[in-house]
């Protein structure tokens, strides 16, 4: 059930009818090299979770674009808020989902770029004392456990981290009149190895990305076909659909929510569980 789509007269029945479930399809907008738009992690994102609540009921909430992408502000159409705003609008988004009744709130990214910011905005709830759950994940990790199926179909192991292969053939299945392979010159996604021993070593900068791949475009995307869009996009929306399932069985978090807030209220020694 999409958001926008709903009546006033029917939004309460819909919101029983997905046991209070909404999820959060949120992305950025940001180059995708030069053949795909800069809306792709946005459309992809919403398009999987849409899918997904079609299988396994929830209410799925309108575009969502404020994410972390402050490493692409160099290029044309990047949209970076400031760290500030990212979290005061989803934390405002977030309360209004729960004023009007879904108290499990469900976000997903299809930006690698909220790996760090969407679970410190989680552990951040637990010092506001709302009354909803917040779960997140990533779209990205459904993607990554069937590589090898990917990388079969395609014919090769480049895959891509952004706008390569894997990225190109779902934008390709999902909305084909907005890819422009023929605007793509492959040899600017090589890596350009700056601050490599930095990575091996698993510290972070935040020029860390920049370094590698300053053309924001990263895997020869030449081998994506709809096809293969048309797998990993059935791949994402099962998963996500079972996510959905796994939101709505969860009968812990909420009382977990209580608990920790009676406790943080007063500190006390010793391990205490409330009813």
């Amino acid at each position: 059930m999409l958001w926008e789509e709903l009546t006033a007269k029917h939004f309460e029945a819909a919101v029983k009818d997905c046991n209070g479930v909404c999820v959060l399809p949120i992305g950025v907008i940001e180059k995708h090299g030069d053949h795909l738009p800069v809306a792709t992690d946005m459309i992809t994102a919403r398009a999987v979770c849409a899918a997904a609540a079609e299988r396994e009921p929830a209410v799925v909430f309108p575009y969502y674009f404020f994410g972390q992408i402050a490493e692409a502000r160099h290029y044309p159409g990047t949209v970076a808020a400031s760290n500030r705003l990212l979290m005061d609008n989803l934390l405002a988004v977030c309360d209004e989902i729960a004023r009007n009744g879904m108290k499990k709130i469900l976000i997903l990214s299809s930006h690698g770029g909220n790996d760090f910011f969407l679970p410190f905005f989680a552990q951040g709830l637990t010092e506001l004392g709302r009354d909803y759950s917040v779960y997140t994940g990533s779209l990205n990790d459904a993607r990554f456990l069937i590589t090898e199926k990917i990388a079969k179909a395609a014919g090769t192991d480049d895959l891509g981290q952004h706008a390569g292969v894997a990225e190109t053939a779902l934008v390709m299945h999902i909305r084909p009149d907005l890819v422009h392979m023929e605007d793509q010159n492959p040899a600017e996604c090589a890596d350009l190895h700056r601050l490599d021993e930095i990575k091996r070593r698993s510290l972070f900068t935040g020029y860390n990305w920049y370094a590698s791949f300053p053309n924001h475009f990263s895997g020869d995307p030449s081998k994506a076909t709809p096809e293969l869009g048309a797998m990993i996009f059935d791949a994402l929306t099962e998963s996500v659909a079972g996510h959905i399932r796994a939101v709505k069985a969860d009968s812990v978090s909420e009382g977990l929510v209580r608990e920790f807030k009676a406790r943080a209220i007063k500190p006390e020694a010793g391990v205490k569980t409330l009813p």
